[in-house]
C-alpha cells in the first residue's frame, strides 16, 4: 500500500509539473510585456534626468585624423551613471580619454568609461575627461551638425546632436 500511494504521488507530481508547464507560457507572456514596460519607463526616467548639452567638435577640412568631442553631461539623479561608449556616424570609432598629469608632459590616457557623479554637471573638455572620435570619415566644415548616440550604464542610450565649431 505505500508503495502504491508513493507511485500515486509521484504520478501527480508529474501531472502537476506538465500542466504547470502548459500553463506557464499563458503567465511568462504578459509577465514578460510587464517587466518590459516597466524597463522602458525607467530608462525614459533615468534619461529625463541625465541631459547632455553643448556637444562640440572642431572643424576639420580632411577625413583620417582624429577629433576630440567635448559636451557637458548634467546628472540630476540622486545616483552616479557612468559613460560608457560613443557612436557616431562621422568617425570609425571613438575613445573615452582623461588627461594625465603625472610626471613631464601632460598626456591622454584612454579608460573604459567616464564616471558621472550624481547631481551635478560635468564637462568633458579637451584638458579633462573627453571623448576622441578616430579615424574620421569625412571634413566637417563649421556650422555643420551630425547626431551621435552616447551610451551610459544607468540612461542607456541617449541621441545627441553635435555642432561643428571653428
Amino acid at each position: 500500500m505505500p508503495f502504491e500511494r508513493e507511485l500515486h504521488c509521484a504520478v501527480a507530481c508529474r501531472n502537476l509539473k506538465c500542466n504547470s508547464v502548459k500553463y506557464r507560457s499563458w503567465i511568462a507572456l504578459p509577465l514578460f510585456c510587464l517587466i518590459s514596460a516597466f524597463g522602458v519607463m525607467h530608462n525614459a526616467v533615468a534619461n529625463e534626468s541625465l541631459q547632455i548639452v553643448d556637444a562640440r567638435v572642431p572643424a576639420v577640412d580632411k577625413a583620417g585624423g582624429d577629433l576630440p568631442l567635448t559636451m557637458t553631461i548634467k546628472n540630476e539623479a540622486d545616483s552616479a551613471d557612468a559613460l560608457l561608449r560613443v557612436r557616431c556616424p562621422v568617425a570609425n570609432f571613438s575613445e573615452r580619454h582623461i588627461v594625465d598629469r603625472g610626471e613631464g608632459a601632460p598626456a591622454m590616457r584612454s579608460i573604459s568609461n567616464i564616471p558621472v557623479p550624481a547631481k551635478t554637471s560635468l564637462e568633458l573638455k579637451r584638458d579633462g575627461y573627453h571623448v576622441m572620435l578616430l579615424q574620421l570619415r569625412q571634413a566637417l566644415a563649421p556650422g555643420e551638425t551630425f547626431k551621435c548616440a552616447v551610451v551610459f550604464q544607468k540612461a542607456g542610450t541617449i541621441e545627441t546632436e553635435v555642432q561643428v565649431q571653428k
